[in-house]
């Protein structure tokens, strides 16, 4: 009774593939199809992927509507055997061949058609490097399609598409540029996201509600934006000779704002890049003296008020010392912007703003707000050593209590460097400089405290200190 079992399953398993279509036209590739889809399956999970390749192959020819998994370990397969394949026609037909599977995967399981345009352009560019302005052509299709769905990878390698092209003449320096926007939209297309997640999944994990399936999210999210960050490493570094004021001044002028006035992407780019800080021998610095900068500002400002738009005019309204409109178009930009990370960079800038004009207690709330939004940020602590070094003299009524906010302005660059350690010059220069203002061991003794005690600052400080000197 068992075999008899065993045996009518089969054939009924058999004969459903025989109804089904996507494994064949006769009951006969359904069989095989199915045999020859195991077979792959096993191998390919045993990493012999050359191995793989004819059941695979089989799978592909006969019944490729069957899965979706086909299309999904098929190029790895053929790479495999292209790796193991010296004779070059042979090599041509399987590049051929991966090339194909990838417009096949769009045809018989559409919906994420950017994604696997991008592979085929990655795949492509692979093989045939010198090929740039077909890749290039490729590459710009995934990116219209959804700029939002492209991995880092290729992004990066669409990058060196379009440099390659800037040196061989075939792209001018506004190609460039615009080449290096679109690697800047289709990462921030996806950070925003990220930076969300991350935030509010590094608040749970600190409360210790996090979730095991949520850690992974995390720790995912988390790699995938260090993956990011490298990418903008990588290409800054090929791009920065172009990126100096002088250069952009010539792309980004009156006559050329002229033909982009309605248009609000060429003037999204164009504030992007002349907003743009970059690090020399003199700091951070940008391109926002630039008098076309307020022109280009202003105008997207007018044709969209987006959270971006406000922050322009808010670094404009910085350069031109009126302090209550940063602070209105930037409170603006924090209102509508999704990115945790943007909107701690807006919390830092109001907080140097009422630093800037002397309202020490508003410019804390400012950095509080920053660092909770972005805690990996060792720069905000920077920035909160000095608001209360700056208070020295006002928080409390005697000299020890007038200068122990340099202990909680330590305190914080020690915090600073803990989190970022590449920081860790300008903390400690920052640290020298606190400690001489530090109260003595003689005058901290007149008001009763020794080393290692215990005190709370007073005032919008409100942070208790250990006694140090």
């Amino acid at each position: 009774m068992r075999h008899f079992l065993i045996l009518y399953f089969f054939s009924t398993s058999i004969f459903s593939f025989g109804q089904d279509s996507k494994w064949g036209d006769s009951e006969a590739d359904s069989i095989r199809c199915y045999e020859n889809y195991n077979n792959f399956g096993s191998l390919y999970n045993g990493r012999s992927y050359v191995e793989a390749f004819d059941p695979w192959l089989f799978v592909y020819n006969t019944c490729p509507e069957a899965k979706e998994v086909i299309y999904k370990i098929g190029p790895k397969i053929i790479h495999a055997k292209i790796k193991a394949t010296d004779d070059s026609l042979k090599r041509y037909e399987l590049i051929s061949l991966l090339l194909r599977v990838h417009d096949d995967n769009n045809i018989y399981f559409p919906g994420k058609e950017a994604s696997v345009l991008a592979k085929k352009a990655y795949d492509f560019y692979k093989y045939y490097p010198k090929k740039h302005f077909e890749a290039y052509k490729m590459f710009n299709s995934a990116l219209n399609l959804d700029p939002g769905s492209l991995q880092t990878a290729y992004l990066n390698k669409y990058f060196n598409a379009v440099v390659n092209l800037y040196r061989l003449d075939s792209l001018d320096t506004e190609g460039l540029l615009n080449g290096y926007s679109r690697v800047g939209e289709s990462a921030e297309a996806q950070t925003n996201n990220w930076n969300q997640r991350i935030t509010t999944l590094t608040e749970k994990d600190t409360l210790g509600t996090i979730s095991s399936k949520e850690k992974r999210i995390l720790d995912n999210d988390i790699k995938r934006l260090n993956q990011v960050n490298k990418l903008y490493r990588n290409i800054e570094k090929k791009i920065a000779p172009l990126l100096t004021c002088d250069r952009l001044s010539l792309i980004y002028n009156e006559e050329n704002l002229e033909v982009h006035l309605g248009d609000a992407s060429w003037l999204r780019r164009a504030e992007k890049m002349l907003s743009k800080e970059r690090f020399d021998t003199t700091g951070f610095n940008d391109c926002t003296d630039n008098p076309i900068y307020y022109l280009i500002a202003q105008s997207l400002y007018d044709l969209d008020p987006s959270p971006q738009s406000a922050r322009s005019m808010g670094l404009l309204s910085i350069k031109n010392e009126k302090w209550n409109d940063a602070i209105t178009y930037f409170t603006s930009a924090v209102d509508g912007e999704v990115d945790p990370i943007k909107k701690s960079r807006d919390h830092m800038r109001m907080a140097q703003i009422n630093q800037k004009v002397g309202n020490l207690s508003s410019a804390k709330r400012e950095i509080v707000d920053a660092s909770r939004l972005n805690p990996s940020s060792g720069e905000i602590y920077l920035i909160w050593a000095s608001v209360y070094a700056q208070a020295a003299g006002q928080c409390g009524n005697n000299v020890f209590e007038k200068n122990a906010v340099y202990w909680a302005a330590v305190n914080k660059l020690k915090q600073a460097k803990n989190i970022d350690p590449e920081i860790s010059l300008r903390a400690n220069k920052a640290i020298a400089n606190y400690r001489k203002g530090f109260p003595d061991k003689s005058i901290s003794f007149q008001f009763g405290f020794k080393e290692g005690d215990s005190y709370r600052i007073p005032c919008w400080i409100n942070e208790t200190v250990r006694v140090e000197f």
